[in-house]
C-alpha cells in the first residue's frame, strides 16, 4: 500500500510557483526541460530532484518532496531527464540508469545563478542510481558547489532489483512502470524515428521491463543486452570512491528493491555514505497519515531534508 500510494496525484496542489527551466546538454547537444520553484530572498541551497523509472518531473512523489523541500526553505528544481516529460522533444536519446550526464549538467546550470550558494541532488529509485552513480563517479573531484547527494529507495544492484521485479507481488507496480516506460519509448519514436532502433508498435507486446530494456535501452546505448546494461549501469560498486555527503534512504519492506540487495554494497561504501534505514515505508512511500504533512513531508523527506541542512 505504501509503495502503491507514492503514485496517487494526492496534495500536489499549492500556491508555490514553479517556472518552466531549460538546460543545456553541452557534450550530447539538444536540452533538458524542468520545472523550478525559487525563494524571491537570498541565497538558498537549490535542490535538483531526478525522478524514477518511467517518471518524469511531474510525477507526484516528485511534485510532494518539492514542496516539502520548498517549504523547508530550499529552491527546487524538478527535472526531466532525456526522453521524459517535456525532455522527450529536445535530446535524441532516452535515459537510463548509468547517465549521468543529465544531472551533471543540471547541477552546472542551476549553481550559476546568483541566488543559489550551493546545490544538492536528490534522486527517487532509478533516479537515486543515477544521483549514486555520479557522486561514486565525481569521487574526491566533485565541484564545490555540490552539498550533498540524497536518494531515496535507490536500487544499488539492477541485476538483482531486476530479479525481485519479476516476482508475482511486484506485478501491479511492473504494470505501472512497464505501462509507462512504453508510453515514453513510443513517444520518442515519434518524435525522434530516425533514432529509434526499435519497432514502436511491438512494444506493446511487451510483458516484463527487462523485455523493453533489451528492445530499447541496450541497444540504443551500446550495451549487448539487458544484463550488460544492468551490471554496468549499478550504482552499487561506486559506493567506496564516494567523498561529497551522501545519505542513502531506504526501507527494508520495499518490495521493488528488496533489503538483500542493498545491504551488501553498504558494506563497502565509504565513510562519505550515511544511511537512513526503516523497517516499514516501502518503495518511495513512508506515508504516516491522511494529512498534507504525512504525505509532503514523509519520514524519508524528514531525513533527507535535515541532511541538506547541516553544516558543511
Amino acid at each position: 500500500m505504501q509503495t502503491l500510494g507514492a503514485a496517487l496525484p494526492l496534495w500536489i496542489r499549492s500556491d508555490v510557483a514553479f517556472e518552466p527551466l531549460r538546460i543545456a546538454l553541452p557534450n550530447d547537444g539538444g536540452h533538458l526541460h524542468g520545472t523550478a520553484a525559487w525563494h524571491p530572498d537570498g541565497e538558498r541551497t537549490a535542490v535538483v530532484i531526478a525522478h524514477g523509472v518511467g517518471g518524469s518531473a511531474d510525477s507526484s512523489y516528485v511534485v510532494r518532496a518539492a514542496l516539502g523541500l520548498y517549504a523547508a526553505g530550499f529552491h527546487v528544481v524538478r527535472l526531466d531527464l532525456r526522453g521524459a516529460g517535456k525532455s522527450i522533444p529536445d535530446v535524441m536519446a532516452l535515459y537510463h540508469a548509468g547517465l549521468t550526464e543529465d544531472p551533471t549538467a543540471a547541477l552546472a546550470h542551476v549553481a550559476k545563478r546568483a541566488n543559489v550558494r550551493d546545490v544538492a541532488l536528490l534522486g527517487f529509485s532509478l533516479g537515486g542510481n543515477v544521483s549514486l552513480r555520479l557522486a561514486g563517479q565525481l569521487g574526491t573531484k566533485a565541484p564545490a558547489y555540490l552539498r550533498a547527494v540524497a536518494s531515496v529507495s535507490a536500487p544499488l544492484d539492477l541485476v538483482e532489483t531486476q530479479r525481485s521485479l519479476e516476482r508475482l507481488r511486484t506485478l501491479p507496480y511492473r504494470a505501472y512502470v512497464l505501462r509507462a516506460l512504453i508510453r515514453q519509448g513510443r513517444e520518442f519514436a515519434r518524435v525522434h524515428p530516425s533514432r529509434a532502433q526499435y519497432d514502436a508498435s511491438s512494444l506493446l507486446r511487451l510483458r516484463t521491463i527487462r523485455a523493453y530494456d533489451d528492445a530499447v535501452i541496450a541497444p540504443m546505448h551500446g550495451f549487448c543486452d539487458a544484463h550488460d546494461y544492468y551490471v554496468n549501469a549499478s550504482c552499487g560498486p561506486g559506493l567506496a570512491d564516494i567523498a561529497v555527503p551522501t545519505m542513502i534512504v531506504h526501507a527494508a519492506d520495499d518490495p521493488m528493491v528488496p533489503e538483500d540487495s542493498v545491504r551488501p554494497w553498504l558494506r563497502n561504501a565509504s565513510k562519505a555514505v550515511r544511511v537512513a534505514w526503516s523497517e516499514r515505508g516501502g518503495h518511495v512511500g513512508w506515508f504516516a497519515g491522511v494529512r498534507a504533512d504525512a504525505w509532503v513531508r514523509t519520514w524519508a523527506m524528514g531525513r533527507v531534508i535535515d541532511f541538506f541542512r547541516e553544516p558543511r
